[in-house]
């Protein structure tokens, strides 16, 4: 017999070569976004964490701004080329790649954080 479902596992965030990233609202609790929040990826060694590096109020465009992909939802979107050229290239994938997020930590002078998982990559 064979599990039809596989991996039940969901993804978190989903890096698009476009430039494209999309937030869960899972995840946006746990950093507790809002519209126009700069978001950003750090990494460190093997480690990557996801983390808010503006908050709103900010002045101007930044890249890595968030904005509700859906008026009633709280998942949310934003573009970064650069961001995902780096996620696609760590993950060894050139068109997209749905991750995983880990339990949330605090970082000294960022604040909390999310781990991203890029070695294990959902299908």
């Amino acid at each position: 017999m064979i599990s039809i479902l596989g991996n039940t596992r969901k993804a978190d965030i989903i890096f698009y070569s476009s430039g494209q990233i999309d937030i869960t609202a899972r995840v946006a609790k746990l950093l507790a976004l809002q519209h126009g929040d700069v978001v950003d990826v750090m990494c460190g060694g093997d480690e990557y964490y996801l983390y808010v590096k503006h908050r709103i109020p900010t002045v101007g465009r930044h890249e890595g701004m968030v904005f509700r992909s859906n008026i009633k939802g709280n998942h949310y979107r934003l573009w970064s080329k650069k961001l995902c050229s780096a996620i696609l290239r760590e993950c060894k994938v050139t068109d997209k790649v749905k991750l995983c997020v880990g339990t949330p930590v605090s970082l000294p002078v960022y604040g909390c954080a999310l781990p991203i998982i890029i070695k294990y990559i959902i299908l």
